[in-house]
């Protein structure tokens, strides 16, 4: 798929459609930022200050360190950042990875520091020496990488939580090196907060000053937690919906904003908010439950990985020590705020994504993926969503977010959403769930949206899907008219061995057997599937075709042979 070129005209067109749904005070933001930076890039090294005291309890690590960044050949230690190693020189050179645009993810990554978790006392006391003296702030290009303010919250609350146990057997000079430097950054970032973005980078702000308020003692570290509290209390309201579920719709970014709101009320001690972090806690752990596969990973819609995040168990098992007790799945689930619908059997999990591609005012990590699924039998994924290979602009950034990447219908040429760029959105669809009913073994459920709008005819995609305990039945309606094909795509996990003939597909994997069928023919095409950032496999796609004048076409999947059910062996 190639990216497409535009004209002026429609680059404006497309700027427009998209910045009419950014707040004018992020526009604004945005704008002083931009200055703010670039004025002090020239203004020279700032004056030292003094650090605040520091905390008699200072926050100490809530999760296990997540290994495999860092690990050593032949003496020489080597990174491994989005599905690339590279082998680090000494001195270490900070822009390693690579220089421009596509690999800025890489080198963000080397300076967020989370290796330094599995580093030893006198690896940790090098780096951090090492990165001190190689970055200081308002060098030429600073923001980008070493003091994005985003990358500034991973790094400091690194830092926080290793110096807690590591402290007394550092020496008084690194100790007192990285005290200083990490009150300098966290005076950076009140002082940069991303306001202008929000979402999961605004949390990673609040969470680095809440923190940083329970390192610290003293006025400073009353204003950062004060700070860090009113912004607290503002985006619990509006990231996390009424269903629990993030407001970005991502299932790893709502395990990343949940491991750090559990992070954040570590820290705290309690909830001074009157109950109201608790409460969205709580909301937050049930949704995580439910949005997790048997295999214990997040189903991947919009941007999301198998280890992007930490798991949804690894949250679950934090908020069981913080609460003492943890929620359980639920069998049939409705998260209707964030548009996600399952069953969960025995044996079986599916799920489906019927709801907005994200908040309008932060489409960033949204994907084409409306009335899409997933579906696993015996803790095996089938059906799979396409995953995210990487953010830089590109064709591969393009097609993770396509709706003819995903599960469900795409008319040729066109896409349910104008995604362009690494994270903008211009036109956007409209989705409504015309019915939901669930019965004693399943739920039926009928979706519409109006994504395809601007085609001749503004046809609109209507999916209904029946689900029960042996048999998943889809029903795919095209309403208006248009002379241009479709096509419905069914993404196969790798493992999957597919037999394609006439309109029955056989889908073999290990002693699973299960059947797709279909009222048009089924073919099979070569694809890829992107589990993780930096990490592709090949892998098959079933393609069923939808051509002009078609009204309507149907779609059965049964497990049949070795089971007699989605639930049931044999």
């Amino acid at each position: 798929m190639a990216v497409k070129a535009f004209g002026p005209l429609q680059k404006v067109a497309r700027a427009i459609a998209f910045g009419r749904h950014v707040p004018l005070s992020s526009i604004a933001r945005r704008i002083e930022l931009d200055l703010k930076r670039r004025m002090k890039q020239h203004g020279g090294k700032p004056a030292p200050t003094a650090a605040p005291s520091l905390s008699a309890r200072p926050p100490t690590p809530m999760f296990e360190p997540r290994l495999g960044k860092l690990d050593f050949r032949d003496g020489r230690p080597r990174l491994t950042f989005v599905g690339r190693t590279c082998e680090m020189k000494e001195p270490l050179d900070w822009r390693a990875g690579g220089e421009g645009p596509a690999n800025q993810l890489w080198r963000m990554n080397l300076h967020y520091m989370e290796y330094l978790e599995e580093a030893d006392d006198n690896l940790f006391a090098d780096l951090v020496r090492q990165w001190i003296d190689a970055n200081p702030p308002y060098s030429r290009g600073y923001w980008k990488d070493a003091w994005n303010s985003y990358t500034v919250s991973l790094r400091t609350v690194v830092w926080m939580q290793q110096l807690a146990p590591r402290g007394a057997r550092l020496d008084a000079t690194t100790r007192e090196a990285a005290v200083a430097s990490l009150a300098q950054q966290i005076r950076f970032l009140e002082a940069n907060l991303e306001t202008d973005i929000g979402g999961n980078h605004l949390i990673k702000n609040i969470k680095a000053l809440l923190l940083a308020s329970a390192f610290f003692d003293g006025s400073e570290a009353e204003r950062w937690r004060a700070l860090g509290l009113r912004l607290l209390t503002e985006e619990l309201h509006g990231q996390v919906l009424p269903d629990g579920t993030h407001y970005e719709r991502s299932p790893s970014y709502h395990c990343q904003v949940f491991a750090d709101l559990l992070e954040c009320r570590q820290a705290l001690g309690d909830d001074p908010l009157n109950g109201a972090l608790d409460d969205a806690l709580g909301r937050m752990a049930q949704a995580a439950v439910d949005l997790a596969h048997p295999d214990g990973h997040v189903a991947l819609f919009n941007d999301a990985g198998l280890s992007m995040a930490y798991s949804p168990d690894e949250c679950l098992n934090a908020y069981a020590r913080l609460y003492g007790k943890r929620p359980a799945p639920r069998r049939i689930f409705a998260l209707k705020d964030a548009g996600y619908f399952g069953l969960r059997s025995n044996r079986t999990y599916l799920v489906v994504d019927c709801g907005r591609i994200a908040p309008d005012e932060l489409p960033a990590h949204g994907h084409g993926d409306v009335a899409s699924f997933e579906l696993s039998v015996a803790e095996q994924r089938i059906f799979v969503d396409q995953g995210v290979y990487e953010y830089f602009t590109g064709e591969r950034r393009q097609r993770s977010r396509s709706a003819a990447s995903h599960n469900t219908l795409c008319f040729d040429g066109a896409d349910q959403a104008d995604f362009f760029g690494s994270f903008r959105c211009g036109r956007r669809p409209n989705v409504e769930v015309l019915d939901y009913q669930v019965r004693e073994d399943g739920f039926s459920l009928t979706a519409t949206h109006d994504g395809f709008r601007k085609l001749s005819g503004s046809p609109r995609h209507v999916r209904r899907l029946d689900i029960a305990a042996d048999r998943m039945e889809i029903e795919d309606r095209v309403e208006g008219t248009t002379d241009r094909p479709a096509s419905i795509g069914f993404l196969l996990h790798p493992a999957v061995v597919p037999e394609v003939s006439g309109n029955r597909a056989r889908l073999r994997l290990g002693r699973l057997d299960i059947i797709l069928s279909s009222s048009r023919p089924i073919g099979m095409e070569d694809a890829v599937w992107w589990p993780d950032m930096g990490v592709e496999r090949q892998t098959q796609r079933l393609r069923i075709g939808f051509p002009p004048g078609a009204q309507t076409v149907t779609t059965a999947i049964r497990l049949s042979h070795t089971t007699n059910g989605f639930g049931q062996n044999t």
